[in-house]
């Protein structure tokens, strides 16, 4: 009985990690994609663009409690754009929903020289840390409910 169980819950588990494709919504995405004004792209891990959402820029020179250089919007397709006054890092971050992405961008007077994107839990984590949770939360409900038969049993 433990065997089928521990196959069923295992053919569950991968059926849910492999067709559920909300899963890729939880992590965001930026890209630079211009080198003499700023221009960034704000995505969803699956793909949708990050549509109206919240940017917020700050200045080489901003410390914790400045107000941002500039603020706005997304446009439908992710992308937004700026024009930096100096040379730097500048810190972008766009949040929608809960979601939130940052990145810094090291702005030369020749352009961007490099951008970086901060590093969250890719999609792909996610998927097999919930499906390794679904598995095991299988298995514990299984062996709760055979423990609570056996001393119904008893009694």
């Amino acid at each position: 009985m433990r065997r089928y169980l521990f196959i069923f819950a295992l053919i569950l588990a991968t059926t849910c990690a492999l067709t559920t494709s909300s899963a890729f919504a939880h992590g965001v995405v930026a890209n630079s994609i211009s080198s003499k004004s700023v221009a960034v792209h704000f995505g969803y891990a699956g793909g949708d663009p990050m549509s109206y959402a919240e940017v917020l820029v700050y200045a080489p020179e901003a410390k914790d409690g400045d107000p941002e250089f500039q603020n706005g919007r997304t446009d439908a397709s992710g992308n937004f754009a700026f024009i930096p006054n100096t040379p730097g890092t500048w810190s972008i971050s766009a949040s929608d929903m809960g979601h939130r992405a940052e990145m810094q961008i090291n702005v030369t007077g020749e352009g961007i020289a490099k951008a970086q994107v901060s590093a969250g839990l890719s999609s792909q984590t996610l998927r097999i840390v919930l499906g390794l949770s679904l598995i095991l939360n299988l298995l514990a409900a299984c062996l709760f409910l055979k423990r609570s038969q056996r001393n119904k049993r008893a009694s």
